[in-house]
Formats: C-alpha cells, structure tokens, sequence
C-alpha cells in the first residue's frame, strides 16, 4: 500500500504541474488551464457570484476575487449589478471570453483524442471505468464527513 502510495502521490504531482502551466510554455492572449476551468465553470452557471464561485473553485472569496479579476482585465468576463439584489454583483462569460473558451476546449480535446488514440480500445474502456470509480470513491468519503483533500 506505502508503495502505491507513493506512486500516486507522484503522479498527482506531475499532474498538478502539467495543469498549471508554466507562464513561459502558453500563449499570454489565451486563457491558462486554470482559467479556462474557471470560464466553463462560469459559462455553466452564469450569472452567478463571485462567493458562488469561490464555493464551487473551494478557495476564499479574495482569492476568487483576484481570479475574476484577471479574467475581467482580459475581456473574458462581465461583472454586473444583480437584477434581483443590486448589491450584488455577478459575473458572465462575454463574446470574447466564450470564444477563448471555446477555442482551448477546441484544443483540449484534440490533446485528448492524441492520448486516447495510443490506447488499445479496452485500455480505454478500462480507463473510463477506473476514473469513474475513483470519482465514485472520492464522492463517498466526502458524504461521510471528509473532503477530497483530507
């Protein structure tokens, strides 16, 4: 088990580094992984809060803040007053934020269909059976009181 555990341990590092990006190893006029995670998660919610969204990213609000804050300097965000609570503001994805959305899924996905063409069609298979268990795991420990991140 201690050794299984390392190795996981491993590759959630590699993997942690591959998803965010080295500033130097991405164009700076497209969104990072991490923002084109945030983009989707407002795109399938909007509008919505920026508290909201700090719930959902599990991270402070000032830290959601600093993050929408980046996304509304490119262009690839709106903030407005709230037509229900005028003291509140939400956040919607704009043209340009849903074209740079739509672009890096764009690319994402061709990067996948890469890596999923180098597997034999069971080793697919097998794959999308693991990761959907794993997510399964994960969901139970958090309904007995833990978090992913225990």
């Amino acid at each position: 088990m201690d050794e299984a555990l390392d190795q996981l341990l491993k590759i959630q590092d590699n993997m942690m580094a591959w998803f965010l990006e080295r500033r130097g190893a991405r164009n700076p006029k497209e969104p990072t992984r991490m923002q084109t995670f945030v983009l989707r998660t407002v795109a399938c919610r909007q509008p919505m809060t920026v508290s909201q969204l700090a719930d959902i990213l599990r991270v402070t609000s000032p830290t959601a803040s600093q993050i929408v804050t980046t996304l509304l300097d490119h262009g690839w965000l709106t903030m407005t007053l709230s037509s229900v609570d005028r003291r509140r503001h939400e956040i919607s994805l704009t043209t340009a934020g849903d074209i740079a959305l739509k672009e890096r899924t764009q690319k994402r996905l061709v990067r996948v269909a890469k890596v999923l063409e180098r597997l034999k069609p069971e080793e697919r298979g097998e794959l999308i059976a693991l990761l959907q268990h794993i997510i399964a795991v994960w969901q139970s420990l958090e309904g007995e009181g833990g978090t992913a991140d225990d």
